[in-house]
């Protein structure tokens, strides 16, 4: 059985699946009498430094930045309003902070607490988000715990071939301690460790013959641009009409700093777009994610913000550089909301659920880590604010790129059932790869691809020659690469997914690659580590319970993908501009969408989308083009030759994420959500949804 089918989804309540852990406690008594110290969840790094071994203690002068997520009051009601398509009127955050942050006097008390024992705090305007700083030794004496010093390996950001880096980091394999009266309102104490979990979501290109790249390339066809995305999907008639983001800020939430100059040279010398000047404000959350560096996935910061800016090139650009942390990820949400500058924010950095689900299985009983991106995301939901997440780019299979198993698995935060996640799709056409042996060029291997489809590299793997592989179970195994989606283990399927017109629980899959060789690869959590490989399996079908992402797809396939523009590439790439793929291109293409749509709307916002998007997708005139298991079969696919030597390859496509694959006529696929949309299609459909006096 699989991960997603034993999986035990937590704490749902009702059909809106909701998370319970996230609801608040009534306020214990803050008065000064003897409350007994309880265990309060931490972030994700305890169990990752289980089975690291400590180098000494942390010394007590090291300064810490650590915050105290607290539990929403009457989530319950807000959740509920939220799936069922809120449109307004919307609240600011102070409105929000009224009904559902936590109380004056419970701030008042915590902070307190804190003081004693010499931490400073700073509370977001939500009254959801207590951010602190202070030293090792405070933090010990204030919560109970031990902080010591590991050696781990962290792979650098977004170069999932690199070989790892080992980095000593402090941390914590206790559970916080706190007073009852003050713990009960906490949902989770981020901070106690510096780990660096996340890993930025795009893929380098394969090259190829018909590769324009070269190693001075300064410019790019227009295939390989924005103005692609907005071509191929029908977003250009907005455009051209002339919105083009007035008046709209965008928000991008990152985990690696970016240089200004970058973009802005995209969009005047690549994309050739007039912006507007001025444009780029950076906000440096928890101080900041460090200096700009490939090594921590400044190019992904790069990307966001070239990608979105050039869609919308009018709207201003707010970017929130956190340090790559569980603390920095979540509080960079929660600054976006409670500052409610951005009317859209996008993020294309993740981690797999497998690491988080290590820290649920354990003593920590809640998901508070977890649940804390559902809050800040229901909280943006209220304010009107749109989401977008990239699901992944390693298929069904995201856990293999961060920790290296082979069991299904999503990307987290994507999924959150509160923010609108983003998955991939291969576009139609001929793609030629060389042949090359000892340097040199003795043959070509071609694949041609009728239709676009789910993303998924399964359709490369054929080529397994020109790939470099002794055989296609090689390259298999070496290629689980496609569009993040699946079932979530920690989050139960939200109301908008449910319904038998959307079909989402019921899946169909090829299980091309089969999970072995199972090991402990946290306390208490087995999972598989190796693949075996099926070439020709048989259609398998099955029913599960969770949140499924993506919600919906476009263009994400490095081989069918964009460039992106940084300097920084000269020394790895050779050239300044580089081919690149994957889901990180389209959470800030919608991000950019949404600020285009709200332009055109006069500045409403538009708020979460996926209430609307699934009502709009099962209606009789739908703007999506669902991605069903229409499996095509015949060796006219492919082609190639070594001299005068033909090469007999055959192959198949599936419409998969190497695994998922739609069933046919349903509305869903698990690879690729909704499918794809006509963006101009997409916008009339929220016009005619807005009440009357919004939308007219």
């Amino acid at each position: 059985m699989k991960r997603f089918l034993r999986g035990r989804t937590l704490g749902v309540v009702g059909s809106a699946g909701l998370i319970a852990a996230a609801l608040a406690v009534p306020s214990a008594s803050l008065s000064a009498s003897s409350n007994p110290l309880v265990p309060v969840s931490q972030g994700i790094a305890a169990d990752v430094l289980a089975h690291a071994t400590p180098t000494g203690q942390t010394a007590g002068s090291t300064m810490m930045r650590v915050s105290f997520i607290l539990k929403m009051r009457n989530m319950g009601q807000l959740a509920g309003m939220v799936a069922a398509g809120w449109h307004g009127p919307y609240m600011t955050p102070q409105e929000f902070a009224l009904e559902y942050g936590q109380t004056p006097e419970y701030i008042l008390a915590l902070r307190g607490f804190l003081r004693e024992f010499g931490i400073t705090s700073q509370v977001m305007a939500d009254r959801l988000d207590v951010t602190t700083q202070g030293t090792a030794a405070e933090y010990d004496k204030a919560l109970g715990i031990l902080l010591q010093n590991f050696t781990v390996s962290v792979k650098p950001s977004g170069q999932a071939n690199a070989p790892a880096i080992t980095q000593t980091v402090y941390g914590t394999r206790q559970a916080p301690q706190m007073p009852l009266n003050l713990a009960s309102n906490i949902l989770a104490i981020l901070g106690l460790s510096n780990y660096a979990p996340y890993e930025s979501l795009s893929v380098p290109g394969i090259p190829q013959v018909t590769s324009q790249a070269t190693p001075q390339q300064t410019t790019a066809p227009i295939d390989q641009l924005p103005q692609a995305f907005m071509n191929d999907y029908n977003l250009s008639p907005l455009t051209q009409a002339g919105f083009l983001g007035q008046n709209q800020t965008m928000g991008i939430v990152t985990l690696a700093s970016v240089d200004p100059a970058v973009p802005r040279y995209f969009w005047a010398n690549i994309a050739h777009v007039a912006t507007l000047p001025n444009r780029i404000r950076l906000v440096n959350v928890d101080g900041g994610a460090g200096p700009v560096s490939l090594t921590a996935g400044s190019d992904e910061t790069t990307l966001d913000v070239e990608q979105s800016g050039t869609i919308a090139p009018m709207a201003k650009i707010v970017v929130y550089q956190a340090p790559n942390t569980d603390y920095g990820f979540v509080d960079a949400f929660y600054e976006a909301a409670s500052q409610n500058i951005a009317g859209s924010v996008s993020t294309s950095w993740g981690e797999s659920e497998t690491a988080i689900q290590a820290a649920v299985d354990s003593a920590q009983e809640s998901p508070g880590y977890a649940a804390s991106f559902n809050q800040a995301f229901l909280e943006m939901a209220a304010q009107g604010q749109s989401n977008f997440i990239a699901s992944g780019d390693y298929g069904a299979y995201n856990p293999a790129r961060d920790i290296g198993t082979t069991n299904l698995g999503l990307t987290s935060p994507s999924d959150s059932p509160y923010d609108t996640a983003a998955g991939g799709t291969t576009l139609p056409g001929t793609q030629t790869y060389p042949i090359m042996v000892n340097g040199t060029q003795v043959g070509t291997e071609s694949v041609t691809i009728p239709s676009q489809m789910t993303w998924g590299w399964d359709y490369l793997w054929p080529l397994y020659i020109a790939l470099g592989d002794a055989n296609e179970a090689q390259a298999a195994a070496s290629l689980p690469v496609g569009s993040g989606g699946g079932y979530s283990v920690l989050f139960g399927r939200p109301l908008y997914q449910q319904g038998s017109m959307v079909g989402a629980g019921n899946y169909s899959a090829y299980e091309f690659l089969t999970p072995t060789n199972p090991q402990e690869v946290a306390p208490g959590l087995v999972e598989p580590t190796q693949f075996s490989f099926n070439p020709a399996p048989s259609l398998m079908t099955g029913m599960s319970g969770g949140r499924v992402t993506p919600d919906l797809a476009f263009n994400a396939d490095p081989q069918t993908g964009y460039v992106v523009y940084d300097p920084q590439f000269q020394s790895v790439y050779g050239s300044s501009l580089v081919d690149f793929g994957g889901t990180s291109f389209v959470a800030p293409q919608l991000n950019g969408t949404d600020a285009v749509y709200e332009s055109a709307l006069g500045g409403v916002r538009l708020g979460f989308w996926n209430p609307n998007i699934y009502r709009f997708a099962t209606s009789s005139s739908s703007p999506f083009t669902p991605l069903d298991s229409n499996t095509v079969f015949g060796s006219n696919y492919y082609s190639g030759q070594i001299g005068n030597s033909q090469l007999q390859i055959s192959g198949e496509f599936v419409n998969g994420d190497d695994f998922y694959t739609g069933t046919s006529g349903a509305v869903f696929n698990p690879g690729s959500g909704l499918g794809y949309a006509d963006l101009t299609m997409l916008y009339r459909s929220f016009q005619a949804a807005l009440p009357r006096e919004l939308g007219s």
